[in-house]
Parts: structure tokens; sequence; C-alpha cells
């Protein structure tokens, strides 16, 4: 049996970045990383934008030259899936029949994109978009002039539905929700990216179900049901309808696991067992900001939980205490989000949607939750983020915050 001081589990970003962590504290100690894809440690944001739409290369993608790895001592295990945890024995059991022995052991294992359970969806041309093949995939095929159906209101639809879009497709997106990005925009927000993807030539079918697909050789028609079933001729179709998370090596070894799916961690991203951490997609944190359990799904959650989790692998036992933070990017429009959107009730804004210039402040149970921003000026980044951290009640702040005269400085104790 091969025997490591870590073992990393999990091929994306949360895994490279806890190398990192390891070797800024331990720089002999030995890593081997498992990845279940057949790829060096990447990250996926540029698949569903610069990657898709033929504008960026794999430099963007991949997190590390290979170089990296050899150099710092990391054992890089791709093309093969970890199938079992023996706690116990402090042991990995791989697909490929080797176990690796481990003293500290990390589970960055993130999730898997899921398609609906519909009749047709394996035919030829149907995607989901959550691998580099994916994105390959969907770009050969996406040709100017192409239909394509996007399944999905959320950010990862919404993005695709762009990408295809800048690429010559004519694209329709269809989701279940009232409105686009429903569960973390207002209406007026909803609204304004609304009319933004339609001048862009993007159709937009909400509140609507997609019931099967059809096809002969691949996709050729999809019916919609929304009052009633009617037919779309299609070429291909990209699912954005999210992932199922990876967690059946957490469950299998007796892992303690949290109500929304995900692996409890403690603040220093160690699991119930004291030799296994786990960070990114899987892990359930407790947040010292909102004084709740959170499991984030996106790039910077990821970024820096691996970056913290190597380092308390390694010894250095520091809590990890981030504001949850991600960005995305549609059309024209780039925006950023801090906080906690999961639930919120009302909202304030400062600057204008025509613009392109604006903040939208979430405010739950009467106190701030968290801002979306874009285009807004560089000096407000910092304490947008701090009047998140100090979450004042709606009453303190609301009436100030659309002031964009105001020193946004001064409501920060």
């Amino acid at each position: 049996m091969e025997t490591y001081k870590y073992v990393i589990i999990g091929g994306g970003l949360a895994g490279q970045r806890a190398c990192d962590g390891i070797r800024k504290v331990d720089t002999g100690g030995s890593i081997a990383l498992v990845a279940a894809e057949p790829h060096a440690p990447y990250q996926r944001p540029p698949l569903s934008k610069g990657y898709l739409r033929g504008e960026e290369g794999l430099d963007k993608v991949y997190l590390r030259e290979e170089a990296y790895y050899a150099e710092n001592g990391i054992q890089v295990v791709s093309g093969v899936r970890a199938n079992g945890i023996d706690p116990a024995a402090r042991s990995v059991t791989l697909d490929d029949g080797r176990t690796m022995g481990y003293e500290k052991l990390l589970l960055a294992t993130g999730g898997r994109a899921w398609r609906l359970p519909i009749s047709g969806n394996d035919l030829p041309g149907v995607f989901t978009l959550r691998t580099i093949e994916d994105a390959d995939a969907i770009h050969k095929v996406a040709k100017k002039g192409k239909r394509a159906l996007v399944v999905g209101g959320s950010f990862i639809g919404s993005e695709a539905a762009a990408s295809l879009t800048q690429l010559g497709l004519g694209v329709t997106m269809v989701f279940l929700e009232s409105r686009l990005l429903e569960p973390i925009v207002p209406e007026d927000l909803s609204a304004w990216l609304h009319a933004k993807y339609q001048a862009n030539g993007v159709r937009i079918l909400s509140g609507a179900t997609l019931k099967c697909l059809k096809g002969r050789e691949s996709v050729e028609r999809a019916v919609i049901c929304d009052h009633e079933s009617h037919v779309l001729e299609i070429d291909l179709v990209v699912m954005g309808v999210g992932i199922r998370l990876d967690t059946e090596l957490a469950r299998s070894a007796g892992l303690e696991m949290a109500e929304n799916g995900g692996v409890v961690v403690n603040a220093h991203l160690r699991t119930s067992d004291p030799d296994i951490y786990a960070a990114g997609d899987v892990a359930a944190w407790p947040d010292p900001t909102f004084g709740k359990r959170l499991r984030v799904e996106h790039w910077d959650v990821a970024r820096r939980q691996g970056l913290r989790v190597g380092g308390n692998m390694a010894g250095e036992e520091k809590p990890y205490t981030a504001l949850p933070y991600f960005f995305s990017d549609l059309f024209d429009l780039s925006f950023e989000v801090w906080g906690d959107l999961t639930s919120w009730d009302q909202t304030v804004l400062r600057g204008s949607l025509e613009s392109g210039s604006f903040a939208c402040y979430y405010f739950a149970g009467n106190k701030l939750a968290g801002v979306l921003a874009a285009g807004r000026p560089d000096e407000e980044r910092k304490p947008m983020q701090a009047l998140v951290r100090a979450r004042p009640t709606y009453e303190e702040v609301a009436a100030r915050l659309p002031d964009e005269t105001f020193d946004l400085n001064t409501l920060i104790e």
C-alpha cells in the first residue's frame, strides 16, 4: 500500500488550492491528489464563458502548469475514482484496485451535473455543462444559426445562454420559475435582465416545463408545457439544472452529514473524523457572519476553503471566516455578490439599472444579508463587504444607501 502524509480526493479548485495551502506550511510532506477526471486540476467558471466561446484556451482552465506538481512533490493520480474510505485503517481504495494510506485526508469531491429524468435526455446533442469534455462537445456542435435550448434559469443556464447567443445561435431558455434568476434577484432586476436577454435575441419561456426530447439520430424537438403543450424544433440542448453532490464517500465512511446535504465540518474544516477534512461544494461549515451552517457552490468558496484547509491539515489550525462571495458574467454585465442570499425579504437599490452601475442590498429578518453589485466604483467594494459583515438593520441604513453621494464608510462602526 502506498502511504502519503496527505491524500486529497478531488481534482477541482479546492483540491488544488489545498496543495498550495499544505506547501505554505509543510514543504516536504508527501501529497497525493486523486482526480476522477483525466485531467490535472482545473477550474470550471471559464467553461460556460470564454472557453465555451472559443476565446480562451485550456491555459485559462487549468490551475497550474504541469511542472508545478512535480516540482512540489505532488503525485497527481488522474482518471481514477476513489470508491471507499476505511477511517480505522486510514486508507482509501481506488477503482483501479490500488489502496492509499493517509495521515490526513481531504474530501473535495464537488458534484456531478444532473439531467432531468425525462424521455430523450440521453439523445446525442443533449448536454450538461460541468466538465472540459462537456464544453468541448457543446462548442463542436454549436454552429452559427443553429437552434439551442437551454434548460434552467439560474447561473449556469443564464451564462450558457449568453455564450451560445454570442456564438451566433438562436437560443431559447426554458425554466420552471416565474422569472430569470428568481431565487437570487428581486423582480425589477429580473425584469431588467429579461429585457437584456430579449434584446440579444434570447427567447425566454418562464414558468414552463420541459416534458420530453425527441429525435432520431440526435435531438430534433423539445416538447414544452406551460399552459398547453407545444413543440420546439432544436439542434442541441444544454441542461443547466444544478448538480448532485458527490458525498457517497463521506456517507460510507460514517461522517456526520448536514441537513442541506453537505458534509458537516467545524470552523477548521475538519469533519467528525479528526483526520478527515472537507472543502468546496460539499462542505457545510459554521459561518461566523450569519451564525448558521452554510454550504456554497461557488468558485471563491472553493478557492479560499482549499487554501485554508491545506494549511490546517499541515498544522495551522486557523478558522475559516471568509465572507461568501461569487461573481457572474452575462453578456456585457459583470456582477459580484457578497453575503448570503439564500433567504431575503426586501432590497434597497443604490445607483440605477439603466446605467449599468448599481448595488442591490438585501435584507433578511430586518438585517443586511448581502449585496449584489455591478459597475460600482472601486472605493465601494470594501465598505460593501464591511457592511455585510456588520449586518446593520434596515432602519439603520436603508434611507442612506440610495444616496450615491453618501460615503458608505460612515455607516460602518
